[in-house]
């Protein structure tokens, strides 16, 4: 018997879940599913108590898995994010040498709408989360460049990858129109504590706006490498010995080193730590490109690049509070706006050659 792809939490059976499974655990059957803690939000993930079939136990299978699917949400572009962290899973993970959850299955609906990921329970390992309002220190900060160096390089200037249909330039942020949705929230979250951190000299919501855009548009005319696009402390889990690793793949893309690493340097540390040790940490992260067989960017080349991305952290600001507390955004925005008035970003991006 074949079980359809679920419309629905409810709709996830044992008969399902085992189909899902024996694709690469030929045999296994579930039998018997009782479903744990869920944790709801754009995405839902739900942890599963399993018993197996002899097959399914002579795989070893874990007594426990997790699922995540956009089963829940009402809004279609956000499950089809669903279905692309699953095409991640399925498709690029088996080359990549860095710490994710381990999938023991994906599966997708007919039309591509929606997708599902069973995982390892991280539990077991068992693993740290931390809140996004942390920061990194200097040796984790460095830790999460070797990772990302890692992701970066084993796909740099991969002609295969133009042929991945799911893997698009600008991802769900360019196809979702999450900047100019961002935009669009600047007199809803100006009255809000976090614009106390914006200077006068980013009190310009249409030149922010373009320089985002032309930011996205010149990451796309060029693609290097696939990019997390949402490193943030958040989306980390960190091993019982220090290893971080990466979850929350939706924002995968087709794109430039520079934003996943503008990104994390900019907002996973304080601004002071930033300012200390942002000269060095790139330096090891070229360095950590170069030792993987990357012909990596000269220095004054990856500076200019690392600094003009600074320019997409101002979304923070602009992050409406039903998708990220208050406290957050203003600790956000104090680290973007410090970084892009530090780093010269606007006017980097505004450059004719940028």
């Amino acid at each position: 018997m074949t079980f359809p792809f679920p419309k629905s939490i409810d709709e996830i059976s044992a008969g399902w879940f085992g189909q899902c499974l024996a694709e690469k655990f030929p045999g296994t059957e579930v039998i018997n599913l009782e479903r744990g803690t869920a944790i709801h939000g754009t995405a839902t993930k739900i942890e599963f108590h399993l018993r197996y079939n002899d097959d399914g136990d002579r795989h070893s299978l874990p007594t426990t898995l997790w699922l995540k699917c956009g089963l829940e949400t009402q809004i279609p572009e956000q499950a089809v994010h669903s279905a692309i962290e699953a095409a991640f899973f399925r498709d690029l993970v088996p080359n990549l040498e860095i710490n994710v959850p381990r999938p023991y299955a994906t599966a997708f609906a007919p039309d591509w709408s929606s997708g599902v990921v069973i995982y390892e329970d991280l539990n077991q390992r068992p693993v740290e989360f931390r809140k996004q309002t942390g920061s990194l220190s200097p040796t984790e900060m460095l830790d999460q460049l070797d990772m990302l160096a890692v992701l970066h390089a084993t796909y740099w200037r991969e002609p295969a990858l133009r042929d991945i249909d799911w893997l698009t330039p600008g991802g769900v942020i360019h196809s979702n129109g999450v900047l100019k949705r961002f935009s669009d929230f600047w007199d809803y979250v100006s009255p809000m504590p976090r614009f106390r951190q914006v200077p006068n000299s980013l009190m310009d919501q249409e030149r922010l706006l373009k320089a985002n855009l032309a930011l996205m548009a010149a990451d796309m005319a060029d693609p290097i490498c696939v990019v997390h696009g949402d490193p943030h402390i958040g989306n980390m889990f960190f091993d019982p010995d220090g290893k971080p690793g990466l979850l929350d793949w939706a924002t995968v893309m087709h794109g430039h080193w520079a934003w996943d690493v503008s990104y994390a340097m900019i907002i996973n540390q304080s601004v002071e730590q930033r300012r200390l040790l942002e000269v060095q940490q790139l330096q090891h992260y070229l360095g950590r490109l170069s030792a993987l067989g990357v012909d990596a960017p000269a220095m004054d080349r990856a500076w200019h690049d690392y600094a003009r991305h600074s320019v997409y952290q101002f979304n923070f600001v602009l992050c409406p509070p039903e998708l990220q507390p208050e406290e957050l955004c203003t600790q956000s925005a104090e680290r973007a706006c410090a970084a892009i008035g530090d780093l010269d970003g606007l006017r980097r991006v505004e450059l004719p050659t940028a």
